[in-house]
């Protein structure tokens, strides 16, 4: 057998007449190659091997690729189209294969009765009178081949075949560096983003048992002020501390376009006090003034309730955050008219305003960036990730409306200011009323609580029972099955992430017994996407709670559990 390091007979080629160019067709061709390069890599390499089929009129065409170390290199055939396709994922070593003499040599090379010196090329029942093979360039050396084959004796290759397999192979390479450089980042942002939110999730599992125990604690030292005066302080830092997770978690989502907002029929002031409520420990300790104006009379908004709540309530932090003691923040609400056709006729606009150290001119421009921390370097002890504005910034746009920032520079204030077209015209009051939640103060049930996490059940269970529940606990999903059909409880508290059995088979199996239609599911976890969320109450739960369990939800849904329109909004 001839060695097939022979020199190969690429000189035949010039002395064969080449055809004519067909430039109109090969334009064409790169054109479509063009709009393909934005789609996965698969499909752009196979568009090449089509294309240089249909372009070379050849009997079979493909790319390979080197994959391996240099001791141990291999050719993979990653696309290959016409009669050799079903080849594809086949794999050929370096010195076995007419690429490695092409990527050797740096040059086009004319094959001719290749089977007689490589056997790789000894398929059954295919002949291959010859073929033509074209070095893939890259920067850093070689990505591969591109090449083309013959099956009949009557298809012969030319010089014009050169010239458009050189050009193919120019594409491919410098599309397969744009494909590899944007496949990476996208598989680097997967791993970040999985990253992110197993570590919200391994964070949220001991804060469960640490803010029921802090919480148990409170109600059992009601009599010694030191003690509570001590738990609340753990009580407000395991709060900073769950905000910081929740941070995280819609800075994964930001970065992918994941925030989703749900609007309904609500009130401004409702949405203004949860913000308050939510924030007020910050405004006592650094005994700060907040004044609200603008609010006097009812204003009703179509808005995303938790959202928009959770906007102002950052803005208010911000202004708390980077206020001195004894400062005055300002929370006003105006009507604009609007002069845009394409929105309602008024705009709602908030301004939230501190007297604090304000945000020097250069710094501005990036305040609302992903992880942006230099907005008050001054007071970078007061903690955050950099990501509460972006996020505020990316609900407010979901709303339709616009954020703007403004500061005459240090020490002299900030003024953060919402235009938002949600205003309602014609809301029936009592309506929204009638929707809002009837109680927070639910009488005692009959409670099981499902989790593996031991500690986080028993100070769980024993939190639950100083509020007056009938407490039953279960530490894996079987025993959580036998327990609901004995004891029937009217609220089950299970845990998802459970081994052997997790929480959403539970579920499913619950919904199986009829008898149990009446007890309501509620799904606990250290994840809070909106695909966790679906994918439990497709699995028979009714409502999705993330830990560590806000006792005031919790509330809420015992409170209101025999309303079915409430289903999973929590």
């Amino acid at each position: 057998m001839e060695s097939n390091r022979a020199p190969s007979q690429t000189d035949e080629l010039a002395r064969r007449p080449a055809r004519a160019a067909d430039y109109a067709a090969e334009n064409r061709a790169l054109v479509a190659l063009a709009r393909v390069q934005a789609g996965p890599r698969s499909e752009f390499l196979q568009a090449i091997a089509d294309t240089a089929l249909s372009l070379c009129h050849a009997d079979s065409a493909g790319i390979s690729l080197v994959e391996g170390p240099d001791d141990n290199r291999v050719f993979r055939w990653f696309a290959v189209a016409g009669l050799c396709a079903d080849l594809r994922g086949k794999t050929t070593t370096w010195n076995e294969c007419p690429c490695g003499v092409t990527l050797e040599a740096g040059a086009p090379q004319l094959f001719i009765h290749p089977q007689a010196r490589f056997p790789c090329l000894r398929f059954p029942g295919v002949e291959v009178p010859e073929g033509i093979v074209v070095p893939i360039p890259a920067d850093n050396g070689a990505l591969g081949a591109i090449w083309v084959m013959s099956h009949a004796q009557d298809c012969r290759f030319d010089l014009e075949d050169v010239r458009l397999l050189s050009n193919l192979a120019v594409f491919a390479g410098s599309g397969l560096t744009i494909v590899n450089a944007r496949d990476s980042g996208e598989e680097s942002d997967r791993r970040h983003n999985e990253f992110i939110a197993m570590l919200s999730h391994e964070l949220r599992n001991p804060m469960t048992p640490i803010d029921g125990a802090i919480s148990a604690a409170k109600r059992l030292c009601v009599g010694d002020e030191r003690a509570v005066e001590m738990l609340t302080v753990a009580q407000r830092q395991m709060r900073h501390l769950r905000t910081l997770v929740d941070d995280l978690l819609d800075a994964a989502r930001l970065k992918h376009g994941k925030l989703a907002i749900k609007h309904s029929d609500t009130s401004l002031s409702e949405i203004v006090f949860d913000a308050v409520t939510a924030i007020r420990h910050h405004i006592l300790s650094r005994r700060h003034t907040l004044r609200i104006t603008g609010l006097d009379e009812p204003v009703y908004v179509r808005a995303d309730h938790v959202r928009l709540s959770q906007v102002l309530g950052n803005l208010l932090s911000n202004a708390a955050k980077y206020t001195p003691v004894g400062g005055t923040i300002e929370l006003n609400v105006r009507v604009e008219a609007n002069n845009s056709s394409d929105q309602s006729d008024a705009l709602l606009v908030i301004d939230v305003a501190d007297n604090g150290m304000g945000i020097d001119s250069a710094v501005q421009p990036r305040v609302f960036d992903l992880f942006a921390q230099s907005a008050r370097g001054r007071a970078r002890s007061e903690g955050g990730l950099g990501i509460g504005l972006a996020v505020a910034k990316r609900m407010v746009e979901l709303h339709q409306g616009t954020i703007s920032l403004r500061s005459e520079g240090s020490g002299k204030g900030t003024v953060v200011t919402l235009r938002l077209p949600i205003l309602q015209k014609a809301v029936d009051a009592a309506d929204i009323a009638a929707r809002k939640m009837p109680s927070m103060t639910p009488e005692p049930a009959r409670l099981l609580l499902v989790d593996d996490n031991q500690d986080a059940l028993r100070a769980l269970s024993v939190l639950l029972e100083l509020e007056g529940h009938e407490v039953t606990t279960s530490d894996n999903g079987r025993d959580a099955i036998r327990l609901m059909s004995e004891k029937h409880p009217e609220v089950a508290i299970v845990d998802v992430g459970m081994p052997e059995m997790d929480g959403f088979e539970v579920a499913r199996t619950v919904r199986l017994n009829h008898r149990l239609d009446d007890m309501v599911l509620v799904a606990l976890t250290g994840y809070a996407s909106e695909s966790d969320k679906s994918r439990a109450l497709a699995a028979g739960f009714d409502f999705h709670l993330t830990k560590p369990l806000s006792l005031d939800k919790l509330q809420y849904i015992l409170a209101n559990r025999a309303d079915g329109t409430l289903r999973g909004i929590v």
